[in-house]
């Protein structure tokens, strides 16, 4: 089996498998109990706390566990509006689907008014732009760092500085950037982490906040993750998710520079009919094609008859019959939309990849 679906998610790997048994096995207590069982998860999730604290460079107090992005970017969305009198929200259609169900639900309420930042054909906000439209309304801004669909990278540096020095909260999903590309966060309010998008378990994630920043939480009388986030704690999930973290950073330019050369390889052998999306700048580990004569769902499942996995979208969109909010804002029609797949790369994909995919995507387009 080829697996191109990695922005999807990613297999556990062996050693964050082998710590989550480990600590399944010998920190099962919960976290917030008094007893030494309790006390002994609490130890481990603090360790857990200080190593991402070490490996992102921002402070401990600022990171909080969470189930994954979604609700990384769910809490965000709630705690920052929820802390500002400004409801104005500036957010890029590029966004992951759980933050516009958010945002629309809470639009819908009455308690903010979405305002879509406008992108070229590659997905690019401009930082111009973004400077324009900030009005004295603005409360937030949300611009995800690597599009999950096309891979076009933003300049989330210089969007969060233009965010800083109005006086705006910028909060950024790196759900598929983290582990993978450099990042400089150093005026970003708050971003969002998954450990099942680098090889470790589901039901773990990051939501970082400043802690220098006032923030007021949502429900009163939360006590797990500083008030931010009630349930209990998974620390042997969370416990995987370092060990996998500490994976991928170590081994993180040696895979983008193996992922950049099968990336290459595949877009070097492609018909002329085949449309790269995304642009120059993208991400070495998403590839995003516009097919010119079969829809991208009827490629996804030959294409699995020949055990090459690919997406047409994001995973969690895929039971929304709406076209691509991603592709229509880059400027495709619906028709187009339906003609996409996208193909995303990990450690299991090697080099010859690209030749066995190049002989059953040209056999798909001679049948057309």
């Amino acid at each position: 089996m080829i697996y191109f679906d990695h922005a999807a998610t990613t297999k556990m790997s062996d050693a964050s498998l082998q710590v989550f048994m480990a600590a399944s096995r010998d920190f099962f207590a919960n976290s917030e109990s008094l007893h030494d069982a309790g006390t002994k998860s609490a130890a481990l999730l603090e360790k857990c706390r200080e190593s991402f604290a070490e490996l992102l460079q921002v402070p401990n107090r600022g990171i909080l566990f969470t189930s994954g992005g979604t609700e990384s970017n769910q809490i965000a969305i709630q705690t920052l509006l929820h802390t500002t009198e400004k409801k104005e929200v500036l957010v890029s259609p590029l966004e992951h689907a759980s933050v516009w169900q958010q945002l629309m639900a809470l639009e819908q309420a009455g308690k903010c008014r979405i305002k879509e930042l406008p992108v070229d054909s590659f997905g690019q906000v401009n930082p111009a732009v973004l400077e324009k439209m900030i009005s004295a309304e603005t409360g937030l801004i949300i611009i995800q760092h690597v599009n999950s669909e096309i891979g076009t990278i933003q300049p989330i540096a210089e969007l969060a500085h233009i965010a800083k020095k109005a006086g705006v909260f910028f909060h950024t999903d790196i759900v598929q950037s983290f582990g993978k590309l450099d990042l400089d966060l150093s005026d970003v309010t708050s971003f969002s982490i998954s450990s099942h998008k680098i090889y470790g378990p589901k039901g773990a994630g990051i939501l970082f906040m400043k802690p220098d920043s006032p923030l007021q939480a949502v429900l009163p009388d939360v006590h797990h993750e500083f008030g931010f986030r009630p349930g209990t704690i998974n620390v042997p999930a969370i416990a995987a998710f370092t060990t996998a973290a500490y994976d991928i950073m170590e081994n993180r330019e040696q895979e983008a520079i193996r992922a950049l050369k099968l990336k290459a390889a595949i877009c070097d052998t492609l018909e002329t009919r085949v449309k790269v999306e995304g642009g120059p700048n993208t991400s070495p580990f998403i590839l995003g094609l516009t097919l010119p004569n079969m829809q991208g769902q009827e490629a996804l499942l030959a294409l699995n008859e020949a055990d090459i996995q690919i997406s047409t979208t994001s995973a969690c969109s895929l039971r929304d019959l709406a076209p691509s909010r991603t592709l229509i804002a880059t400027g495709k029609t619906t028709e187009e939309a339906n003609r996409f797949i996208r193909l995303s790369f990990g450690k299991e994909n090697e080099l010859n990849d690209s030749v066995i995919f190049k002989a059953e995507i040209d056999k798909l387009l001679r049948k057309r």
